[in-house]
Order: C-alpha cells, then sequence, then structure tokens
C-alpha cells in the first residue's frame, strides 16, 4: 500500500532506520534490532519453583534458586525473529539446562549449563531455521 510517495511496509529486525548521532549532529542509519535492544526493559524472572521456562522478551535475567535441571524455550521459529538476538543470564549455577527449539531445526553452540552471572546470547537464523549462540 502507499500513502503519499511512501510503501508502507512491516518492518524486519535487520531493516534501517536513520536519525542523528548526537555526539556529531550526523545522520545515520541504526538497526531496528538495536534501537528495540535499547528501548526494552528486561525480564526478572524468579525461578524458586520453576522448572521450565519460555522466553519472551529479549533479555531475560533469572534469578533464585536453581533446581537440578532447567528447561528454557526460546521463541517458535518465524521469518519474523530473523536476526533476532536473545540474551538469557542466570544470578546462580544451573547445572543442567536444556534448551527447546519450537520450530527450529538445530541450535548451535548452546551451553549444557548456565555459569552464574555469565550471559548467553542466541541468534536466530531464519534461512536454515537454526539458532546459533552470538556475541
Amino acid at each position: 500500500m502507499r500513502v503519499n510517495n511512501y510503501r508502507v511496509e512491516s518492518p524486519s529486525v535487520n531493516d534501517l532506520i536513520f536519525g542523528t548521532k548526537s555526539s556529531n549532529s550526523d545522520t545515520v542509519n541504526f538497526r531496528i534490532q538495536d534501537v528495540v535492544n535499547l528501548t526494552q526493559a528486561p525480564s526478572v524472572v524468579s525461578t524458586n519453583t520453576l522448572t521450565t521456562y519460555s522466553i519472551v522478551n529479549i533479555n531475560t535475567y533469572f534469578t533464585g534458586t536453581a533446581g537440578a535441571s532447567f528447561a528454557i524455550t526460546l521463541p517458535t521459529a518465524s521469518e519474523s525473529i530473523d536476526g533476532l538476538k536473545y540474551v538469557i543470564m542466570s544470578t546462580t549455577n544451573r547445572p543442567t539446562t536444556t534448551w527447546v527449539i519450537p520450530g527450529a531445526t538445530a541450535i548451535v553452540g548452546a551451553p549444557s549449563s548456565l555459569v552464574a552471572n555469565t550471559p548467553i546470547c542466541f541468534q536466530y537464523n531464519n534461512s536454515n531455521t537454526t539458532w546459533y549462540i552470538s556475541m
């Protein structure tokens, strides 16, 4: 659909938006993913009684005691999350951690445990429906 001279589309996380960099007033491009990451507050989840949790936020921090095992479900694989990065961190060691990846074919580099205060970042690639450990 066109509005005036602009075509209206749903944005992708890899699309660019432009703005002004305050340090020198240059006009620059920003990835939508980076802008979202700056503005979204993290989920802080108490896990005293949890054995599973489904990630719904880009940044998720688990607090509380750790059980014998913990299963983390990443978001369902789809084109709408292509390129998105999710950061997960625990305030305590979680010696047995499993990863559930609905709709994806693989997860590469996923740790089998979470180390206290050590963030893990995953990025989804829709072209091969795979989650990768990322920075």
